[in-house]
């Protein structure tokens, strides 16, 4: 998970996350939740991520449900962490964190 593309996603998902989650207009969530899917096919995060954009589409959906979808993906992606190396590693430990915290004040 170190290319040049994913560095990217990982600034401007950690840069969005540190705005805070209520900032983030529904449409531009998904539309980044669609970018890390694709790029994680097949993987446990990938899944969590399409549990989340059904949510976030899905009307009446409490917050409660979504912080703890955000809570997981946080823990996944902290333990992600731990398979690479660099400023990589840094940086999903980071967008762990966020997500984690995120999680929490929905929950």
């Amino acid at each position: 998970m170190a290319d040049s593309t994913q560095t990217v996603d990982l600034d401007s998902t950690i840069a969005a996350l540190q705005g805070g989650i209520t900032s983030l207009p529904p449409e531009a969530a998904v539309g980044a939740i669609e970018s890390w899917q694709s790029q994680l096919q097949g993987t446990e995060i990938a899944e969590t991520l399409g549990q989340l954009k059904m949510a976030l589409e899905g009307s009446g959906t409490g917050g409660s449900s979504i912080g703890g979808l955000l809570s997981d993906l946080g823990s996944q992606t902290t333990t992600s962490a731990g398979t690479v190396t660099g400023d990589a590693m840094s940086k999903l430990q980071q967008l762990g964190q966020l997500l984690s915290q995120a999680g929490s004040s929905l929950s």
